[in-house]
């Protein structure tokens, strides 16, 4: 099974000064200077980059050359945009970031499907998606200037979402064949039942599609993505058909994906866990979930307004957070073994950010991640190098470098089952 990583821009500043928490760059040439996680692995812990067009809107420029060709800055192909090597077997799937409009009744005119096809191509991505519509069972709109209702779909139109999905399917291929594009065609299948499902499969098995792609999984169960499949790969039967699903790793279900047929899938949870999720930020080749041990920055704006509110100056707010990093760094270093110092220097800087606190919750978990030293067990270029900023909750350079180190472990470990 092969695991593709969304992209969302996340770069890192390659020679980022953790001591003094400084940039060796400046911010107007980060793009140029900050790197991959493909670029910090000797071999890169994905097999592919997920794309979103929707992204191109908001955060990439996508633009035309003087010859009408499609650029990413002033890349002409998506893979040198990415940084990836000539050389490299990485491959870049493109779709259109349905979840984008998921709240419209159509997609916007940007995703027309000749449009779409003719940006992976031009790009030059290996795989294509034909544009879908999600079947939520809720949206949201606005009404009355920015007030936000939730409203349920209806089944109607759930399914006239599923058809525009089928439709624009047919549209994708009939234009891919015409033009004899160059990308791989994935026909996006989009239902709202395991039965939906299965019958938008079998019609773009029809139109001939040999990869198909499932979408609208994120907020199901795992026990009616099981069943989905099940009922997917009964129309599939022994026809060569791949298999991708977006948005979903779910570990606790991986080997039965395999079994199931899933022949590739994308998720950036794994790197977000790095920061989302207290208490699980930092994962270890045993499936073993460490929190990162947070010290904020002394100007985080929350802090210092609860801190001024709680009497403290700014100097000794500076103080606190500088005398918070020694101790953890003199206890990674073995110059200390007081941990009760150490986890109460750390504690009495952290709730000056005033978050609820559940009983000892930080404590023990603090505590567990210090007596463990599970950055000292790993052999991943990331921990190597930085030692324990690692597992230090503190800006992007920390956090995403956590974040990239336990998508190599995933991949080497759960995924691929290396010992």
């Amino acid at each position: 099974m092969r695991y593709f990583l969304p992209d969302w821009e996340d770069r890192l500043d390659p020679n980022y000064n953790f001591e003094n928490d400084e940039f060796s760059r400046d911010k107007s040439i980060a793009y140029d200077t900050d790197i991959y996680a493909h670029q910090i692995f000797k071999k890169p812990p994905y097999d592919g980059i997920l794309v979103s067009l929707a992204i191109f809107k908001n955060k990439i420029n996508l633009n035309s050359d003087i010859n009408g060709q499609r650029q990413v800055r002033t890349y002409g192909s998506i893979k040198e945009y990415l940084k990836i090597h000539p050389k490299s077997k990485l491959e870049v799937m493109g779709d259109c970031g349905a979840f984008s409009y998921i709240n419209e009744e159509i997609p916007p005119d940007d995703y027309h499907t000749e449009k779409v096809a003719e940006t992976y191509q031009s790009l030059r991505f290996d795989y294509g998606v034909s544009v879908d519509h999600m079947i939520p069972d809720i949206i949201v709109k606005k009404v009355d200037g920015n007030k936000k209702i939730k409203i349920p779909l209806t089944d109607q139109q759930k399914e006239q979402r599923r058809q525009l999905s089928i439709s624009n399917a047919k549209d994708f291929i009939k234009y891919h064949r015409k033009k004899n594009l160059n990308f791989i065609p994935i026909g996006a299948v989009q239902g709202y039942s395991p039965e939906t499902y299965a019958d938008s499969t079998a019609r773009l098995i029809e139109m001939g599609y040999s990869y198909i792609g499932i979408g609208t999984l994120v907020p199901k169960s795992d026990d009616e993505i099981v069943e989905i499949l099940k009922r997917v790969k009964k129309v599939i039967a022994k026809k060569n058909i791949k298999i991708h699903l977006f948005g979903i790793l779910r570990p606790q279900i991986i080997k039965e994906f395999k079994s199931l047929g899933v022949s590739s899938l994308d998720s950036a949870s794994f790197l977000r866990k790095a920061w989302l999720r207290a208490g699980r930020n930092y994962i270890t080749k045993n499936g073993d979930w460490y929190a990162a041990i947070r010290v904020p920055y002394s100007d985080n704006p929350v802090l210092i307004k609860n801190a001024l509110k709680e009497g403290y100056s700014i100097d000794k707010v500076i103080e606190m957070e500088t005398k918070a990093l020694k101790v953890l760094r003199d206890y990674a270093d073995r110059k200390t073994k007081n941990i009760e110092e150490v986890l109460n220097t750390i504690l009495e800087y952290d709730k000056l950010l005033l978050r609820e606190y559940d009983g000892n919750h930080h404590y023990d978990k603090y505590r567990k991640t210090l007596m463990d030293r599970p950055w000292e067990k790993c052999n991943c270029e990331i921990c190597r190098k930085i030692g324990v900023e690692v597992i230090i909750f503190r800006g992007s350079n920390r956090n995403k470098r956590r974040g990239f180190h336990n998508i190599k472990i995933f991949y080497d470990f759960i995924l691929k089952n290396k010992s």
